[in-house]
C-alpha cells in the first residue's frame, strides 16, 4: 500500500506540503484529484512550480480516480493525495484503496461555510460527506501540521 495520507486542503500544494508533510512522510510522490486544476495549464505548471523537485507530481481529473487509484495503492511509491473537497475523498475510498484515513487540513471559509476548527471552514453537505465517510469506516480527523495532534472529526 503506497497511499501515505489522503488530505482535504483546498490550497493543495503549499509551503505546509513541501516543508512539512513530505519531509515527515518522506514522500515519493503527490497525486492532486482536482478537476478544475487538472483542466488549467496556468495552475498545473503553478503546481509544478511549487511541488518538491524530489517527488513526482500528479494532477488528474475525478474522472481517472478508479483507474490511478488501484495503480498507486499497489505500487511501491509513497503518495499522499491532495483534494480539494471531501466528497472527492469520498469517490477515493468508494475506489476501494485500502488506506482508510482522511485528514482535514485545510478548507477556507466563505458565505456557505461554518467554521469548525480553526482555518477549517465547511458546508453543511462537506460536514455531512465526512459523516458518511466515518460511518463507512473512514478515520476522519483534522491535523493541520505533523506536529499537530489529530483531532476526531465530531462536527
Amino acid at each position: 500500500m503506497s497511499i501515505k495520507m489522503v488530505r482535504v486542503d483546498d490550497r493543495l500544494i503549499h509551503g505546509q506540503i513541501v516543508a512539512a508533510w513530505v519531509k515527515s512522510l518522506n514522500l515519493e510522490r503527490v497525486w492532486i484529484i482536482d478537476d478544475g486544476t487538472a483542466n488549467d495549464n496556468f495552475l498545473k505548471n503553478v503546481m509544478r512550480m511549487v511541488a518538491p523537485s524530489n517527488t513526482e507530481l500528479v494532477i488528474s481529473a475525478e474522472s481517472e480516480i478508479e483507474q490511478l487509484a488501484s495503480q498507486y495503492d499497489k505500487d511501491d511509491c509513497r503518495t499522499l493525495v491532495l483534494v480539494k473537497y471531501p466528497y472527492v475523498a469520498q469517490k477515493l475510498f468508494e475506489s476501494d484503496i485500502e488506506f482508510r484515513n482522511l485528514d482535514i487540513g485545510g478548507i477556507g471559509a466563505n458565505a456557505s461555510r461554518k467554521k469548525v476548527y480553526k482555518n477549517i471552514s465547511m458546508t453543511d453537505q462537506e460536514i455531512q460527506c465526512c459523516r458518511e465517510m466515518k460511518e463507512n469506516g473512514v478515520n476522519v480527523y483534522i491535523q493541520v501540521t505533523p506536529d499537530d495532534k489529530q483531532i476526531p472529526f465530531n462536527y
